[in-house]
């Protein structure tokens, strides 16, 4: 989920997205681990930088090494996503039936979980309502899988594809956890990552 923002500074370069995001990962992660936050941050990379849904998928998969878990499993939930379904939840129940493993009862793994998101994403075709909640009901580690799906779609869209009825509840941030971000709406932190137009 951390690997989102990574995306949004480093916007048009997945590339760049892909390595911060390595440093950034190595303090808590390893393997598989970074190289799902490399595929977020560099579908998110591309998507900001206004590329194709088949774009930031493919920008996602070229950061990331191709006989890895990580990139087997996307692919997988990509291709079942794209299959033609006679409905959502028949496309939804092929993405998670490609790469959920039965019977693993441990749901917080990196290359499930962003396969997952990417075959929501996918499978929405970058549409963000659709997104969110089609990783929401594939259930799993869903909190991750909504926030990964959601920030793909949404930096393909803008702020403007997020609904407003969700948008309009959330609050500045009460900074509990860290005091000095009392008061700052998650749009002025968006802000503070987003490069000056004129640059």
């Amino acid at each position: 989920m951390r690997a989102a923002p990574f995306g949004v500074f480093a916007a048009g370069r997945p590339a760049e997205a892909a390595r911060l995001v390595a440093i950034d990962g190595s303090v808590s992660h390893e393997g598989e681990g970074i190289y799902g936050g490399q595929a977020v941050a560099a579908g998110v990379a591309a998507a900001m930088g206004g590329a194709s849904v088949t774009s930031v998928i493919a920008a996602a998969l070229s950061v990331v090494p191709m006989d890895s878990w990580t990139a087997r499993s996307m692919r997988r939930a990509v291709v079942a996503a794209q299959r033609v379904e006679p409905d959502p939840l028949t496309r939804e129940r092929a993405v998670r039936s490609a790469v959920v493993i039965g019977g693993y009862p441990w749901t917080d793994l990196a290359p499930e979980a962003v396969a997952l998101a990417f075959g929501a994403f996918a499978a929405a075709r970058g549409d963000f309502r659709t997104s969110v909640l089609t990783a929401v009901n594939m259930g799993r580690d869903a909190d991750t899988t909504a926030a990964v799906a959601g920030a793909l779609a949404g930096a393909l869209g803008g702020a403007a594809a997020i609904p407003e009825e969700w948008s309009s509840v959330i609050p500045p941030v009460a900074g509990s956890c860290l005091p000095s971000m009392r008061g700052y709406h998650v749009l002025d932190i968006a802000d503070l990552l987003t490069p000056e137009e004129d640059s």
